[in-house]
């Protein structure tokens, strides 16, 4: 007696579920790697609103969306903690090869006013050899002892700034309330900080992360931490490095020389580094006196040209800087293949080396024992002087970078909903292929 050969239309069944399982996963997948980066973030509980009277309600939390780039996106927030201070912070994964920006406004409303008090208006902007690299700032929303920080509602607007992008703009936004402190809000904010570039050390290989949420640590406040890996051209690395009060982040990258010297004689891709913070603004800065740089050339050695070094500090964590305690980002990008290019990505070869110096007990704000809502009815269950950032409803923590959303601290990210999803095609496909073995039997 032969084999019961399976029905044909279950055969057919299983290649098609194969099939539509394999479009979904790796249809995610490649979704996912078309932004470069992984921001993170959940999707906003309500479509986000392009109609400035009819603003969507944000709560605390780091949130994603996608920005157009003719229209702008409108929020509003309400505190939850009198007297505090508001962060917001967008950070973005540009798509094209064009200039592209985003920008964060807030205001209150005054009364018998027409137009917004401003609170807050930051821009950042995409390099021009570095396109795809993330671009991200932030604001304080009652940095002083105004209207600012009194009002009940926040008014956020999100654009593209002085960009000129021509796609669409995956981005995330975060919120974190901070709450009253004893701080001292005359103190002078550091603009130039001075820093000493450090000396690599002996490194270990760890390869950076293209998310937020799977960067590596690196350590760096009780001693300088170096690393080295493999970056290709068009992609960006990133690395998490928590700092506390008064930190202060200095970070040098060595390029080697382009082994390959007629294709690098003049000119080779640009690599770019920065730093970005808890609300995922980015930040660098280069003493302007001194020859650092950074950014830089993968190039074939010359006679008249030292090997690259890329050096960006970060400024220290001081409340009058506007810089909060948490996980910062090392992020390491580098220029696309040119499409006239007849050849492959070129993968190169990077040395990182992370210092902290590390502040004293006095670079710490002093936070109220309590702190009371809004309306001043209640206080807040939950709060401590030593978790004094609100990150998302509900919930304190002692840094800016908690969050309870599972987009930035929880396991299943983007990325590995689709390597489930891939592994999930792949049983089916096996099951398939078994199925339709049997069947030619």
């Amino acid at each position: 007696m032969s084999p019961r050969r399976a029905p044909v239309h279950l055969v057919w069944l299983a290649g098609a579920t194969c099939l539509a399982w394999l479009a979904l996963t790796t249809g995610y997948g490649a979704a996912a790697a078309a932004t470069g980066v992984d921001l993170g973030g959940e999707p906003l509980p309500a479509k986000a609103s392009t109609d400035e009277p009819n603003p969507t309600d944000l709560a605390p939390g780091l949130w994603r969306s996608t920005l157009s780039p003719s229209y702008a996106q409108y929020f509003s927030y309400q505190r939850r903690i009198n007297g505090s201070r508001v962060h917001i912070g967008v950070l973005g994964a540009p798509q094209g090869a064009g200039g592209d920006g985003i920008r964060v406004q807030a205001g209150v409303a005054v009364a018998d006013a027409k137009d917004l008090q401003g609170c807050g208006d930051e821009n950042d902007s995409a390099e021009s050899s570095v396109p795809q690299a993330v671009i991200g700032t932030r604001i304080v929303v009652g940095s002083k002892d105004d209207v600012c920080r009194s009002a009940a509602t926040v008014q956020i607007k999100v654009d593209r700034g002085y960009g000129s992008a021509t796609t669409d703009l995956p981005y995330v936004i975060k919120v974190v309330e901070e709450a009253p402190s004893s701080g001292d809000d005359a103190a002078e904010a550091d603009d130039a900080p001075s820093y000493d570039v450090p000396t690599a050390g002996e490194p270990r290989e760890l390869e950076g992360a293209a998310s937020f949420a799977d960067a590596p640590e690196l350590d760096a406040r009780s001693e300088a931490v170096t690393v080295e890996t493999t970056i290709t051209e068009g992609a960006e690395q990133l690395w998490r490095l928590p700092l506390a009060w008064g930190d202060h982040p200095v970070v040098r990258v060595d390029v080697p020389a382009a082994e390959d010297e007629e294709t690098f004689a003049y000119s080779g891709p640009t690599l770019t580094l920065h730093l970005v913070d808890p609300l995922r603004g980015r930040l660098r800065y280069t003493e302007s006196g001194s020859d650092d740089s950074s950014t830089g050339d993968y190039r074939a050695p010359s006679e008249d040209r030292d090997p690259t070094v890329l050096v960006a500090s970060g400024f220290p964590v001081r409340q009058v800087n506007g810089r909060l305690p948490g996980d910062y980002w090392v992020s390491l990008a580098v220029s696309p293949l040119p499409e006239s290019a007849d050849r492959d990505p070129v993968d190169i070869p990077v040395t990182v080396t992370v210092a902290v110096s590390t502040g004293a007990a006095a670079d710490a704000p002093s936070y109220d024992g309590v702190v009371v809502s809004q309306d001043k009815k209640t206080s807040l269950e939950g709060y401590a002087p030593e978790r004094p950032f609100l990150v998302g409803e509900g919930t304190f923590a002692a840094v800016a970078s908690g969050s309870p959303v599972g987009g930035e601290d929880g396991w299943l990210t983007g990325r590995r909903w689709a390597g489930l999803g891939l592994g999930a095609a792949s049983l089916a496909c096996l099951g398939a292929g078994l199925v339709r073995l049997r069947a030619r039997r």
